[in-house]
């Protein structure tokens, strides 16, 4: 932990950056012709799906997979909460809509960290989400929600596929998913092609009233997060306590410079939250 604090302080002084440690530790009809043409689209008090897939997700599955922050009985839920209040404070008086979380390195829990965050903001009764699976070389959002998806993001880019063939509910009002699958050795390609950079422009000017949380590769191991930088507006970055070299950090952060970093998440800290049991 002093390692990384050393580093973000560092980073304060060489980028004029701010980001704040956080320690987590993460152990239905659409009948109008508008929400038919837009599988993503539905009143926000009242949400069915019609045009995108439903997958009632149990509650102990996702418990297993520690997607925990819709579980007011499990006590490092509240760490996720809190998460999303400060990110959303944020984006919110930035007019920001797009969010992509990263690592220095693979292994830190981004995912689990982006699973558990959407879920947090789709408890908002005013607060819709759309999460994507941009880890185009190892997805695993449709893991962490047991999905089971045929189809991903790789397959909407390569193909002929219709957006409504790939989105997923994991039965969460006001949650829906972009699930990955399969491995992409061409991540580059796909990421940069006029067909993924039309779908951020599609999904960013309809959906407005919709955060969008891009899980990312990790930062030190892929350019696909510089590639796709121009489709965030804002960036948080993960990191394993007692992981990353002070280097590793300050490289992560000098990478991520400009991309109007909201602060950093300590992960598997060894040091539980002063609040979590509140």
């Amino acid at each position: 932990m002093d390692r990384i604090q050393k580093a973000l302080e560092k980073a304060k002084l060489r980028h004029a950056q701010k980001p704040e440690p956080i320690r987590v530790e993460p152990t239905r009809s659409e009948s109008s012709v508008s929400q038919a043409e837009d599988p993503l689209a539905a009143p926000i008090e009242s949400i069915s799906y019609s045009q995108t897939k439903v997958v009632n997700v149990p509650n102990h599955q996702l418990e297993r997979k520690r997607i925990i922050a819709g579980f007011y009985n499990n006590p490092q839920s509240a760490v996720f909460r809190m998460l999303r209040t400060q990110v959303l404070k944020q984006m919110r008086s930035n007019r920001w809509q797009t969010l992509a979380v990263t690592s220095p390195t693979a292994g830190e829990g981004k995912s689990v960290v982006a699973a558990n965050l959407a879920m947090a903001i789709a408890m908002e009764l005013n607060q819709t989400v759309l999460l994507v699976d941009m880890d185009l070389r190892n997805p695993s959002i449709s893991n962490y929600f047991g999905l089971n998806a045929q189809v991903g993001l790789k397959d909407y880019l390569s193909g002929d596929l219709k957006l409504s063939e790939v989105l997923i509910n994991p039965g969460i009002k006001r949650l829906v998913i972009l699930p990955g699958v399969g491995r992409a050795e061409d991540s580059a390609e796909l990421l940069s092609s006029p067909k993924m950079a039309s779908l951020v422009a599609d999904i960013k000017s309809q959906y407005d009233s919709r955060v969008i949380i891009f899980d990312v590769p990790p930062v030190l191991q892929t350019d696909d997060v510089s590639l796709a930088a121009s489709y965030f507006d804002s960036t948080l970055l993960v990191l394993e306590d007692g992981k990353n070299s002070e280097s590793n950090i300050t490289k992560s952060l000098q990478m991520l410079e400009g991309s109007h970093l909201l602060g950093t998440v300590v992960n598997k800290s060894a040091s539980p939250p002063e609040h979590q049991n509140y």
